[in-house]
Order: C-alpha cells, then structure tokens, then sequence
C-alpha cells in the first residue's frame, strides 16, 4: 500500500512486477495456509488489484490509470489461479482466520473486472473463472457439501453483489463465510437465501 500510496509508478513500471505479482499468487497455494505469509500476500494481491477502491490522490490515479494495461494483464494471467485459491482456501483449504482475507481478495478481482466492463456486468472470463472454482473437486475438499447448485447459488449473489459496487464488500465477505461454513458442514445452505436480492 505504501508504494500506492506515494509511488506507484515505481510499482507499475518495475521490471520485476510480472515476477512479484506472480510469487504473490503463488504464495496462496506453496505457503500451504501458513498464516502470515498467505495474508501478506493476500494484502499485496487485493490492494494491487483492487486499487481504485483505495482512497488515493489525484495524481496517483492517474499514475495507475496510465498503467492499468498492465494490472489488467497481470490479472488475466493469473485470476483463475487466485480465483481459485480462494474459494478452495474458504471451502476448507486454508484456515478459518484468513476467510476475511480470501473473501476480500475474491472480490477485488470482481469488482475490478467489472467496473471494467461496459455493461457493468460479468464477463464471460470472470464467470469462467468462477464456475471453474466451484467445479473443481481438486479444491473443494468437502465437496460433498458444496453442490453444484450451491456453487451456482453463490457465483450468482457474489455478482449480484458486485454490480452494487464497494458498498455490498461487508454483505460479499458474509456469504463467502457462509459458503465456507457450508462446506464443513456447520451451517445448512439454507444460509444462503438470506442474501437472495429481489
């Protein structure tokens, strides 16, 4: 946050930034839910993606703005595996002190890509990325519990909940949680009406 803050440009035209964003994405699956290391870079990976919804300067801004090709880029190559990683983390691979941290994470790459995109929605990579975390056995380790209706349920009220912009965040955290409760079996799916938008 402290190169957002006063020196981005630093950030955005390091040469090693493709390196850096890549270690972050791989610390969420090779630091095996260490706690520290997960949520450091967690933090990196949320702030970087999720930049515009951090209160910046105005010449900061435009500092990323110009360089917002190459978080976007950074973020097409490596969404799915952080999409990934933290539905598996929330679900059962990663302990239950950084789910806030996961659901954060996951949401940032939601909004960014939709605030991207012209109709405010979805798009079809986004939607990819999701249904292929909530099919995906491999990470799903009660899978069990999380049906493909459940996984449906969720990708459909997380995106419901990000066209409503950074207000819904709190409410997006809540069902992740939820979702992560249900996949060990201690609350019923059930919990999930509750965040069903009219």
């Amino acid at each position: 946050q402290r190169y957002l803050l006063f020196c981005p440009e630093a950030l955005c035209q390091c040469p090693e930034l493709p390196s850096l964003f890549s270690l972050g994405t791989a610390c969420l699956t090779e630091c095996q839910g260490e706690i520290d290391s997960t949520r450091s870079a967690l933090v990196f990976l949320t702030q970087f993606i999720g930049w515009k919804s951090i209160h910046l300067p105005a010449t900061k801004v435009r500092v990323l703005r110009n360089n917002s090709s190459t978080i976007d880029n950074l973020l097409l190559q490596h969404g799915e595996t952080i999409t990934k990683s933290c539905i598996g983390g929330i679900s059962g691979g990663a302990p239950q002190i950084l789910w806030p941290s996961l659901s954060e994470c996951l949401f940032a790459i939601m909004l960014h890509i939709i605030s991207e995109s012209p109709s405010g929605e979805p798009n079809a990579v986004l939607e990819s990325w999701l249904r292929s975390a909530m099919t995906d056995n491999s990470l799903l380790n009660n899978s069990q519990n999380i049906t493909s209706e459940i996984g449906t349920s969720t990708i459909q009220i997380l995106c419901d909940l990000a066209r409503q912009g950074l207000k819904s965040k709190p409410k997006a955290k809540m069902v992740m949680i939820d979702f992560g409760k249900i996949a060990k079996g201690e609350t019923t799916p059930e919990a999930l009406q509750a965040y069903s938008i009219a």
